[in-house]
């Protein structure tokens, strides 16, 4: 399993080197260590991490608790609060923007990577149960015979894409990305999650790797098949022959 990437916002400069410390010889990376709110909300915007270590009370206007809201708003990242204050009106403040944890200031390594890990294993889970459920898939056309949108998760969040506009899909790691006339999405579904809610009529699986809109296709000579408007060239692999070559008629 890759390390995960994480974001640290703590505006006290020891104990921030001393987080970062623990978090490399844990096996973490880290994207990128700020001090401030708005800083960190520059920061996921730019690059998203994988993980967020929150400090509650940072300098300046902002909490952490303030930038956590904003940025749960946008984007699908855990987040687990750092704090040194652990009363009631502290936790209640931090339970509105539904952190995956919560870690009182000072802290051990096995403290650390016990909260991180947890975190990671419950935000899988999250995403996990979002995408099967039927609320996820509710943005398809109810009554039609063939959806004309699907919800992907992106490193953008939750993002709601007309069918018409996508050009295929490709399989990178664990991950995907949806190629769009002129944006690519980070998307956190794999192939197979996603064929299943694609009209079997209009996309087909023609490697691995792929999945291709016919509506999309310039040129088709095996084992090449060149998009339109993109003119990326996606080889066929012999498995998937037989099945695109009955789609597009050959």
């Amino acid at each position: 399993m890759p390390a995960l990437n994480i974001l640290v916002v703590e505006d006290e400069f020891l104990v921030a080197a001393d987080i970062e410390e623990s978090l490399i010889s844990l096996g973490y990376k880290v994207q990128n260590t700020v001090a401030s709110g708005p800083a960190a909300i520059a920061e996921v915007e730019k690059n998203l991490p994988d993980l967020i270590l929150m400090d509650i009370i940072l300098k300046g206007e902002m909490t952490g608790i303030e930038a956590a809201t904003i940025i749960g708003e946008k984007h699908n990242v855990p987040i687990i609060y750092l704090t040194a204050n652990a009363d009631f009106a502290t936790v209640e403040k931090a339970k509105i923007s539904l952190p995956y944890g919560y870690i009182l200031k000072p802290f051990t390594e096995k403290e650390l990577q016990t909260n991180i890990e947890i975190a990671r294993f419950k935000f899988e889970n999250d995403l996990k149960s979002r995408i099967e459920s039927d609320q996820f898939n509710k943005f398809f056309k109810q009554g039609d015979k063939e959806p004309e949108q699907i919800m992907l998760d992106s490193d953008k969040g939750l993002e709601k894409i007309k069918l018409q506009d996508l050009y295929f899909v490709e399989q990178i790691g664990e991950n995907c990305k949806a190629h769009l006339l002129n944006e690519t999405l980070l998307v956190r579904n794999t192939l197979e999650e996603i064929l299943p809610h694609l009209p079997q009529d209009q996309f087909v699986r023609v490697s691995s790797n792929h999945i291709i809109n016919l509506n999309k296709i310039f040129i088709a000579k095996y084992p090449e098949v060149i998009i339109a408007d993109k003119m990326s060239v996606i080889i066929v692999e012999e498995a998937y022959r037989e099945a695109f070559e009955l789609k597009i008629g050959i």
